[in-house]
C-alpha cells in the first residue's frame, strides 16, 4: 500500500543539481503522482523516467515509479526497482518499508506466496515498526488459506498502527464471515471511525447493521420473530476460556435487544440513524458489562468502546459511522450537533491505544 511521501529532501541524493533542474524534478514528480492518482500509470512512469534521466539516483522518483509499475501489473520491473530501493543505504526507514511492501506484494500478485512472506519478514527485521508489512503479510496468508496466521498478522499491524483503517476492516470482515458478531462489530466500528466516505465504508456499514439491527422478520400475525443461530444459543453462558473472540452471551443479548426494539412502537417510528444509535447504545451497555476477555479483543478494543460510552459519546459515534448510508437526515443531525461531534473527535484523537506489550494475541 502506498504511503504519503513528502517531497521534503527530494533531492537528497542529487543535491548537486542545478536549481533549475531541481525545480523541474519537483514539478515532474508532482505531475507523476497526479497522473498515477488518475490511474494514468504509463504517463506517470514517463514522468518518473524523465526525472531519472536528470537524476539517476533520485529515490523518490524510483519509489513512485515502482508503485506505478505495481499498479499497472508490471510486477517483474516493480520487484527489481523495489529491491534496489530496499537495499539502498540512503533510503529512509519509511521508504525502505514501502519498498519491501511493494516488493513482497509484487511477488504475491505473481503467485510466489512463499517468497513474498520471506521478503516481508526481511523487511520487518529491517524496519520492525512498519505496520504495512504485517498487513500485506496477512493478505498473503489469507490467499494461502492460512487464516489464523493471517489474523495474527492483522493484530500485529494494528498494534503498530491502531489507526490503520484497512486492518480493522479486514479483521472485522473475517470475524463477520466466521459469525463472531461481536468480534466483528468492534473492528468494523473502529474502521468507520477512520474511514466513513469510501465504497468500502458502505460495505462495512452494511455488515455492521446486520449485527447491530439483527435478523428481524415480521410474521403474518404482525408479531416479530428473531432468527438466532443455534451455535449462539448453545454457547450462551459457556464462554471458552481461551477464546477471546467468543462473545456468545452478548450475541444473544444483541439479537434479543433488536427484537425488543422492533416490537417497541416508539423505536419503530424512529428515523433509521436514530434507531441505529439507539441499538448501538444498547450494545455498548452490554459491552461495558463484559468480563473475562483479556486477549486481543478484550484488551485492545473493549477499553476504547467502554471509555467512549462512559463519556457519553456513543450517540455521536453512531451518527458518524452511519455516514456511508448517505441518509440525509443523519447528515442534518450531525450538522445540528457540531459540539457533540467535536467532543467525539477530540476524545478519539487523544485516545491512547494499547501497546503490544499490554495485549495478548
Amino acid at each position: 500500500m502506498k504511503q504519503c511521501l513528502l517531497l521534503v529532501g527530494m533531492l537528497g541524493s542529487g543535491i548537486w543539481l542545478h536549481a533549475q533542474d531541481s525545480v523541474r524534478v519537483k514539478t515532474l514528480i508532482t505531475e507523476g503522482i497526479s497522473l498515477h492518482d488518475q490511474r494514468q500509470y504509463a504517463a506517470a512512469i514517463r514522468k518518473y523516467d524523465t526525472v531519472l534521466r536528470i537524476d539517476p539516483v533520485n529515490l523518490v522518483a524510483q519509489y513512485e515509479k515502482s508503485y506505478s509499475l505495481m499498479a499497472s501489473k508490471n510486477y517483474k520491473e516493480a520487484m527489481v526497482l523495489s529491491r534496489a530501493i530496499a537495499e539502498n543505504k540512503n533510503a529512509e526507514p519509511g521508504m525502505t518499508g514501502n519498498a519491501y511492501s511493494t516488493w513482497g506484494s509484487a511477488l504475491d500478485e505473481s503467485g510466489d506466496h512463499q517468497q513474498a512472506l520471506k521478503i516481508y519478514d526481511e523487511g520487518i527485521k529491517k524496519v520492525p515498526g512498519y505496520y504495512m508489512l504485517n498487513y500485506n503479510k496477512a493478505v498473503t496468508y489469507f490467499r494461502m488459506n492460512e487464516m489464523e496466521k493471517g489474523i495474527a498478522e492483522l493484530k500485529l499491524s494494528l498494534l503498530k498502527n491502531p489507526r490503520h483503517p484497512a486492518s480493522h476492516f479486514m479483521l472485522g470482515r473475517i470475524m463477520h464471515y466466521r459469525k463472531n458478531k461481536v468480534a466483528a462489530m468492534m473492528p468494523l466500528l473502529t474502521y468507520l471511525l477512520y474511514d466513513n466516505k469510501s465504497k468500502r465504508a458502505e460495505e462495512a456499514l452494511t455488515l455492521l447493521r446486520s449485527i447491530v439491527e439483527g435478523n428481524i422478520r415480521t410474521l403474518d400475525s404482525g408479531k416479530y420473530a428473531v432468527d438466532i443461530a443455534p451455535e449462539v444459543l448453545a454457547g450462551a453462558g459457556k464462554k471458552k476460556a481461551t477464546a477471546d473472540d467468543d462473545f456468545g452471551s452478548m450475541e444473544l443479548l444483541l439479537e434479543l435487544g433488536a427484537a425488543a426494539a422492533s416490537a417497541n412502537a416508539a423505536v419503530k417510528e424512529m428515523l433509521p440513524a436514530d434507531r441505529f444509535a439507539y441499538l448501538l447504545k444498547q450494545a455498548f451497555n452490554s459491552l461495558t458489562e463484559q468480563e473475562g476477555h483479556d486477549g486481543f479483543y478484550g484488551s485492545f478494543y473493549l477499553p476504547f468502546f467502554t471509555g467512549m460510552h462512559k463519556k457519553g459519546l456513543t450517540e455521536s459515534f453512531a451518527h458518524l459511522v452511519f455516514l456511508p448510508s448517505g441518509n440525509v437526515m443523519n447528515e442534518v443531525w450531525i450538522q445540528d450537533h457540531r459540539g457533540q461531534m467535536e467532543a467525539l473527535r477530540t476524545w478519539a484523537q487523544a485516545y491512547q491505544w494499547p501497546v503490544a506489550e499490554t495485549v495478548k494475541r
